[in-house]
């Protein structure tokens, strides 16, 4: 018995002469309860039951389409961009255009908790990809 005393307050000692707190039980964390906008977009805390694997992994499937097709229309517009002289408009509504996308998608994430929202906003995230899409082509 007294070694593992010994042990843990070498330990301790150790860690506390980092800097560091050890933590030896799980002592739920004080909160108060979310409101306003905090309460439909926030990440999921610890009282909060972790969402269906299927859910997560078809927001991620459809969040990685949107990613990589993002990512191929924005390489097309560096090259635009590199090669000629595009019309004036295209740069700034290309990024206005995808920052909301991300934004959208980001928050699809962050409502995760919900049952809808999270799919709604993961295909109102698909029209600023369109809408990409369709400035590149335009701007060509």
């Amino acid at each position: 018995m007294s070694t593992q005393a010994d042990e843990s307050s070498s330990e301790r000692s150790f860690v506390e002469g980092l800097g560091l707190r050890i933590q030896r039980e799980a002592q739920p964390e004080p909160s108060s309860a979310p409101s306003g906008v905090a309460r439909v977009f926030r990440l999921p805390g610890s009282n909060d039951p972790a969402p269906p694997t299927t859910k997560l992994v078809g927001m991620c499937a459809w969040a990685t389409g949107l990613g990589l097709v993002g990512l191929l229309v924005a390489t097309r517009a560096v090259l635009l961009l590199w090669r000629g002289n595009p019309a004036t408009w295209y740069e700034p509504s290309f990024i206005a255009v995808g920052l909301i996308g991300i934004g959208l998608t980001v928050g699809a994430f962050m409502s995760i908790q919900r049952r809808r929202l999270p799919w709604v906003m993961l295909a109102l995230a698909t029209i600023p990809l369109i809408a990409s899409i369709v400035l590149t082509v335009r701007a060509v």
